[in-house]
């Protein structure tokens, strides 16, 4: 039977409250004692042993009901944490969404605004326009030792100016451009235009009255349609750059001194009407053109090819035929890299090689023409090297000019006068390096020679004093400070002629005019404002 003890033991277990979740294990408890209290009087443990139990079971339930309300806590905390990864997950989604729609707005998905340039496009891509221009603003301070121009009586008004000294601004570049393509990116287009800096004008009589002053005006330079028929090879036709000089493809926009240099004005041999073929690889590619010729200012007003064909009708073509190739390697680097002759630090080491040639043969026709005077012909070839370092430059060309010229003669007055002075030749030489002194600060220096040989050219009386014998040798330094890139640079040089400017590289809308001594000296400064 049980005793007071055993039964103040059961009141003690039925007292204990537990929470639900503990109902089982305690009825296992409660068992456990009953099991006990019915057992034989002589096992059955001692009283104080069976509080001690009850006590030890009590602080058990006390701990596991702890750890229950910790992991209904964590519970919660995890399903708040949830509902927070939801909420978070979805502004995520919003803010993705609205940056998709604001880079579509830079891009395809809008049909007008900023881009790397202004534009205007269609909604499915196959209509684009972008607009761009250029504006330099110049001022030249120029030398002439004695104010000699060195040439003969006679002479154009532009190489017989006798002022030792002059300097004034100008507006050496001022461009406008349209580009862009149709009914798909294989047909490409671009249009270029100029606004020229006023002009001279001469009168057709011996001597020279120089009419002064005739104004401003804009002038078409670029215009033609590009047809990319594989992805290796593409055609274009109209008016552009021959595939030539590296100096001179390159735009002016992109150049490191205030502007290109004498050598390739005269021997670049410029832009002209015609069709281009075109193949490009990864590490090669190739150019090669059939066209009106190449613009003559070998020897500045002496004519000995006869061709302008910038913005010339057919039937004043100078030219029979005309063809010009030019060959690129790219050693190292990307093609990018060699469309400026700046390398910003951070870009990647650039190596290209290039080489190139020109043919024409043609008749002026300037109405003095007699059938015993054989036609112009003119040849021209040009190698040269760029290396890019990501900080620094290197460049250098060289060219060879020759020109069999039965129709030579100097602009102006004595246009109607061709004069056989048959063979003649030339020879330029460039060399320009630059390094940037920190990231927006640059320094540069450049080197030209040149050398003419015309024979014959005492057969023109108007040419006395254009050719002294003497070779072209003109030092050049400067810095650049690219306030926003090329799109907002500001340069300045200076330059000095180590011998006298012969009338033959005359080049008076750079600052370098004729001299009969050494030392000319010219200064210019530039800003400019690409858009």
């Amino acid at each position: 039977m049980p005793t007071n003890e055993h039964r103040k033991c059961a009141s003690i277990a039925r007292s204990i409250r537990t929470p639900r979740p503990l109902l089982t294990p305690l009825m296992l408890a409660a068992l456990g004692i009953a099991g006990i209290a019915r057992a034989d009087e002589p096992s059955a443990p001692p009283v104080g042993e069976l509080i001690k139990r009850i006590e030890a079971l009590e602080a058990s339930n006390k701990a596991l009901s702890g750890e229950v309300e910790t992991l209904r806590a964590s519970n919660g905390a995890s399903w708040l944490s949830e509902e927070r990864a939801a909420e978070i997950r979805a502004l995520v989604s919003d803010v993705l969404a609205d940056s998709a729609s604001r880079d579509s707005l830079q891009s395809a998905g809008m049909t007008a605004g900023w881009n790397d340039g202004f534009f205007l496009a269609s909604p499915d891509g196959r209509f684009l326009m972008q607009a761009s221009g250029l504006v330099q603003t110049r001022f030249i301070y120029g030398y002439v030792p004695d104010g000699d121009a060195g040439t003969g009586s006679g002479a154009p008004a532009s190489v017989s100016d006798t002022r030792e000294s002059l300097s004034g601004f100008d507006l050496p570049g001022t461009l406008l451009d349209l580009k862009g393509h149709v009914f798909g990116e294989e047909f490409g287009y671009k249009l270029r235009g100029e606004f020229t800096n006023v002009a001279d004008t001469a009168l057709g009589q011996n001597p020279v009255e120089n009419l002064g002053p005739q104004g401003s005006s804009f002038r078409l330079l670029d215009a033609y349609v590009r047809f990319q028929l594989a992805d290796d090879f593409s055609v274009r036709v109209g008016q552009f750059k021959l595939p030539f000089a590296r100096e001179f493809l390159v735009d002016r926009a992109h150049q490191l001194a205030v502007s290109r240099s004498t050598i390739v004005e005269h021997l670049g041999i410029g832009r002209s009407q015609g069709i281009e073929a075109a193949w490009a690889w990864d590490d090669f590619r190739v150019m090669a053109t059939f066209s009106n010729g190449g613009q003559d200012n070998v020897y500045g007003p002496l004519k000995v090819a006869g061709t302008e064909p910038v913005g010339s009708p057919w039937f004043g073509d100078a030219s029979d035929y005309a063809v010009t190739a030019r060959g690129e390697w790219k050693f190292a680097g990307e093609w990018r890299q060699f469309e400026s002759m700046t390398s910003p630090p951070g870009d990647n080491f650039g190596l290209m090689w290039g080489l190139a040639g020109h043919y024409q043969e043609g008749d002026p026709d300037l109405g003095g023409t007699t059938p015993t005077n054989p036609p112009n012909e003119w040849v021209v070839v040009t190698t040269d090297v760029s290396a890019m370092f990501g900080g620094a430059t290197l460049f250098a060309s060289l060219t060879y000019s020759y020109a069999d010229s039965g129709q030579a003669y100097i602009v102006g007055p004595f246009a109607f006068s061709p004069t056989n002075i048959g063979v003649s030749s030339s020879w330029g030489a460039v060399v320009q390096g630059s390094i940037y002194l920190v990231p927006k600060w640059e320094l540069f220096a450049r080197y030209e020679w040149g050398d003419a040989d015309i024979t014959n050219i005492g057969d023109i009386p108007a040419a006395a004093g254009l050719s002294n014998g003497n070779a072209l040798n003109l030092a050049t330094i400067g810095v650049n400070w690219y306030i926003d890139g090329e799109d907002l640079k500001w340069s300045a040089d200076m330059g000095f002629a180590l011998d006298s400017v012969d009338g033959v590289w005359n080049n008076t809308n750079n600052g370098w005019r004729p001299a009969a001594e050494t030392g000319e000296f010219v200064f210019r400064t530039q800003l400019q404002l690409a858009f």
